[in-house]
């Protein structure tokens, strides 16, 4: 075999192993996508959410499996930054996610919230995140979860309107709580 047909083979066995690394990963996300899908449904907003304490605009960073900064959530918009916010309400909060469909979070699955230096991808000045402290029910059961984002003004108001709604409500917290600093 000649040098030039030698590379020319070894160039198409590469570009081969290379398409076939990259089908594997998109088989393996879309199957990351549809297992959390189960996890975590989508809930629309109700009607009637109840009266408006305060609204937010920043940039939602990611979400997260509770106490594992590194598990990100793909379903539903949420495990992607990107400009987001929130609305929260007297039945719970509204989570507004770019590229996807309003999520509802109600009162009673709160689970509290707090103040966070970093998520998967983001690190910031201590305690720069707020985490919204949460439980989704889908059909593999319960699923706490971490919701992170990122105010440009007015972060204190926010974490004080979800902290006292958490704790209106009464939710228990999750065993073994602790905090991302």
């Amino acid at each position: 075999m000649s040098g030039d047909a030698a590379r020319w083979l070894l160039g198409g066995v590469i570009l081969l192993a290379v398409v076939a690394l990259f089908v594997a990963m998109a088989r393996t996300w879309r199957t990351r996508v549809r297992r959390q899908a189960e996890a975590v449904p989508p809930v629309r907003v109700p009607d009637h959410p109840g009266t408006l304490v305060g609204s937010w605009d920043g940039f939602s960073v990611a979400t997260t499996r509770a106490e594992q900064p590194l598990e990100r959530i793909t379903a539903g918009g949420l495990g992607f930054r990107g400009r987001g916010g929130l609305s929260v309400h007297t039945e719970g909060v509204v989570l507004h996610l770019a590229g996807a469909d309003d999520r509802w979070v109600a009162a009673d699955a709160l689970r509290g919230a707090d103040r966070a230096t970093w998520a998967i991808d983001r690190v910031v000045e201590p305690g720069g995140l707020v985490r919204l402290r949460w439980t989704a029910t889908g059909a593999a059961g319960a699923t706490d979860l971490d919701t992170y984002f990122r105010f440009p003004q007015d972060d204190a108001a926010a974490l004080v309107a979800l902290q006292e709604l958490s704790t209106k409500h009464n939710h228990p917290h999750t065993a073994g709580e602790g905090t991302n600093s």
